[in-house]
């Protein structure tokens, strides 16, 4: 849920969770238990639905931004024709020598 803080909570955490970096003025998108305690303690207000939303603080290189791959030809694949671990030695292709009975 999307809320605007109008007026500084009170108290610096409410059950452990701490209040003190919502700013007022600034909108914040959080979940509904703990915005529907904001909004009833006068603290925030709902931003509408149609609003535009918030600008993102790291711009058009955000690193948590969803990135759509080709799945065709993806960058850091380079297709084996058989697994890598075929070409590893096994403890069964041990060739053993035959001792000599005494």
């Amino acid at each position: 849920m999307r809320i605007r803080i109008v007026q500084s909570p009170r108290s610096p955490d409410l059950d452990g969770i701490d209040l003190r970096h919502y700013q007022v003025g600034n909108e914040y998108d959080i979940n509904s238990t703990l915005a529907s305690v904001l909004l009833t303690e006068g603290w925030a207000e709902p931003v509408p639905l149609d609003a535009p939303p918030a600008p993102t603080p790291f711009g058009p290189d955000d690193p948590f931004e969803m990135r759509v791959l080709d799945r065709n030809d993806p960058p850091n694949l380079i297709k084996e024709q058989h697994p890598p671990f075929l070409d590893a030695a096994k403890a069964s292709d041990m060739q053993w020598r035959r001792r000599k009975r005494r």
